[in-house]
């Protein structure tokens, strides 16, 4: 499905005001199924309508699926891919509550039985709206989720990302502030750009499945963001696969990430 783009800034290209997709898949299993709004990282990927084990699993389970495409993703054309940089953390997360509410006024689904599940910069997207709009969802469920900035730029293995990323790339911004030495003024910017500017407000139990051996976003960033979720009271469980890296895509991990993603899903949205 198309969705018109809203809350447009004066300074948007003309290719990011065309209209976003996302994929709307819906259960047979009853009328009244809750949503799970699926997130894809990059951020430059795209979600397409092929085969996957984890969401025919939550399909089955009798769960709907509401797969966004946000601007910044593959094949929407250049400028749409190019308005993303520097605007993370904003613009994407505003596409997806855009994409939530256009089906929500179509009726496909129910406000209060939304739970959000994504990986890497999907993770960042997910763990971004638990904190920015704490009342929507009931659930989240991450993989290696990107949640602070600040920290990963010390230890991923592409550190120019993490510039690139909040700084942008219009008149190479982020490659200008690149270096491996980030300062004092950088590590503020990326903590304020970052998932974990909003901890004090998540309210969703959330599920961490963290690849040990991931070099792009090290354990230590979900971890952090985990214990700072238990620490204030809200509902956590870590899930730590110590062969795997940024992809979590062993079969015998693969199978056991999507089986707790729907227990967890069940238990917290059923």
């Amino acid at each position: 499905m198309k969705i018109p783009v809203r809350d447009v800034p004066e300074n948007c290209t003309r290719g990011a005001l065309k209209p976003f997709e996302a994929i709307f898949v819906s259960s047979r299993m009853k009328d009244n199924n809750p949503l799970i709004v699926v997130l894809h990282g990059g951020p430059h990927c795209v979600s397409t309508s092929h085969f996957s084990k984890t969401l025919a699993f939550l399909m089955s389970i009798g769960y709907n699926l509401l797969i966004v495409n946000y601007r910044g993703s593959l094949g929407f054309g250049e400028e749409a891919l190019q308005s993303l940089p520097g605007n993370v953390g904003s613009q994407d997360v505003n596409d997806v509550l855009t994409a939530i509410d256009h089906v929500i006024s179509l009726e496909l689904a129910y406000p209060s039985r939304i739970a959000v599940y994504g990986g890497s910069h999907g993770g960042f997207l997910s763990t971004h709206l638990i904190g920015q709009v704490p009342d929507k969802f009931s659930v989240a469920a991450v993989w290696n989720p990107v949640c602070n900035f600040a920290l990963m730029v010390g230890t991923s293995d592409i550190p120019d990302w993490n510039f690139v990323s909040a700084y942008g790339t219009t008149e190479g911004k982020g490659k200008a502030h690149f270096t491996e030495a980030p300062s004092k003024d950088h590590l503020n910017f990326f903590y304020e750009k970052s998932p974990i500017s909003h901890i004090h407000k998540v309210k969703a139990p959330t599920l961490f499945l963290l690849g040990a051996k991931d070099l792009r976003v090290p354990v230590p960033d979900g971890l952090q963001y985990a214990r700072a979720l238990k620490a204030r009271g809200v509902e956590v469980k870590v899930m730590m696969f110590p062969d795997d890296v940024h992809e979590i895509s062993r079969p015998q991990s693969e199978f056991e990430s999507f089986l707790n993603i729907g227990m967890w899903f069940k238990k917290h949205c059923p």
